[in-house]
């Protein structure tokens, strides 16, 4: 009896080759649309944070007789407080997110999933004390905007009432510095203090989220927040999104100073 074999036939090389360049091509177009998905959820993380931070921010105010906290970062007398849970010195000085932490719960919400240097501390005199800020966890992500954050209401914060235009004017923006509150000013030109491509404010492909004085969050490429510049009468229209008291002027100015910056754009 002859006994019949049964030869299996493989792979040739070129089928193999073709196949890898299949795989390859495909990896080369599928790989940055999972990369925008995974950066598309960084930032709805980002805008949950911005949404618990108003929500905090406003229960702050209803406790508080209608009345922003105090702005810091000079809000206590900046003597010595102890150690800070990673052993560094802390002084008896905060910002606004240590008076609002007992309404969010989570300090994790203070951090941006796309901020570059979530482990910077909350300097008080960089390098070396740190913030009761810091010493609760918080990072610095979000800063209050400079129309009720900023040095010069630390003595008589904002009442909500001061706020003309809630539903469009910035109560909260992201931010890559430890400052309690970043301004119009920081757009003109103004860029990271980590990589000189970037602004002052943490970008999601170019865009940043923002929260407004009713709670809503929106994002917006930064520049955009300065509007077009164009005010009847010189009575601010509502595309201009920052305070309710500057000059068309300096708008202008920060408008040219933005667009010099190579992430906005």
């Amino acid at each position: 009896m002859r006994s019949k074999w049964c030869k299996s036939k493989g792979f040739t090389l070129i089928e193999l080759l073709v196949v890898i360049a299949i795989i390859a091509i495909l990896a080369a177009i599928l790989f940055p649309v999972f990369a925008k998905a995974r950066g598309k959820a960084r930032q709805t993380q980002c805008i949950n944070n911005e949404k618990q931070i108003g929500l905090s921010l406003m229960q702050y105010i209803q406790d508080n007789d209608e009345t922003f906290p105090m702005r810091g970062n000079n809000a206590n007398d900046g003597t010595n407080a102890g150690t800070s849970w990673d052993g560094r010195p802390v002084v008896n000085h905060y910002s606004w997110r240590y008076a609002v932490q007992p309404y969010t719960k989570n300090v994790n919400i203070f951090t941006c999933p796309d901020y570059e240097q979530p482990n910077e501390p909350f300097w008080f005199d960089c390098c070396s004390n740190v913030t009761l800020d810091w010493q609760i966890h918080a990072t610095r992500s979000y800063a209050g905007c400079h129309s009720w954050a900023q040095g010069n209401w630390n003595d008589q914060p904002r009442k909500l009432a001061d706020v003309a235009r809630p539903g469009t004017l910035l109560m909260i923006v992201e931010s890559r510095y430890e400052y309690a509150d970043l301004g119009l000013w920081c757009l003109n030109n103004s860029r990271a203090w980590f990589d000189n491509s970037k602004g002052m404010f943490t970008a999601h492909n170019g865009k940043s989220d923002w929260t407004f004085y009713d709670g809503h969050v929106k994002t917006i490429n930064p520049c955009a927040t300065l509007g077009a510049a164009v005010w009847p009468n010189g009575v601010q229209t509502d595309d201009y999104l920052w305070d309710w008291w500057t000059s068309l002027s300096d708008v202008q100015n920060d408008i040219n100073g933005c667009h010099q910056i190579p992430e906005y754009n």
